[in-house]
């Protein structure tokens, strides 16, 4: 599960892992993913370890190749909690607003 608190290494394995499943399922090699990606062997051993160094147009690429590029959402599924969520369970300092308190003095008051 990609949960909000993952470091980037974190992450790039968690996406890395996700597409090893997807490769498998549809039961292509990493050399036959490769081939149909257009991009070397090793790039796509890296993508699949979570190497950071790999580029976006080699995960776009590899993401083609295995039909995602319409279907962002089979690798990187929604999380139960929206931003807007996260934020509001953050428990943010309430702002307030100090008013002066003013008094009115009468004419006939010293």
């Amino acid at each position: 599960m990609i949960d909000v608190t993952m470091t980037v290494s974190e992450v790039t394995r968690e996406l890395g892992r996700r597409l090893a499943q997807l490769r498998i399922a549809r039961n292509l090699t990493q050399a036959q993913l490769a081939q149909k990606a257009g991009v070397g062997l090793s790039s796509v051993i890296r993508l699949e370890r979570g190497c950071e160094s790999v580029g976006l147009d080699i995960f776009i690429a590899v993401c083609s190749a295995l039909a995602l590029t319409g279907n962002f959402e089979q690798l990187v599924p929604q999380t139960e909690l929206t931003p807007l969520q996260i934020l509001a369970g953050a428990r943010l300092p309430k702002r307030s607003r100090k008013r002066k308190v003013r008094t009115i003095k009468w004419g006939d008051e010293q």
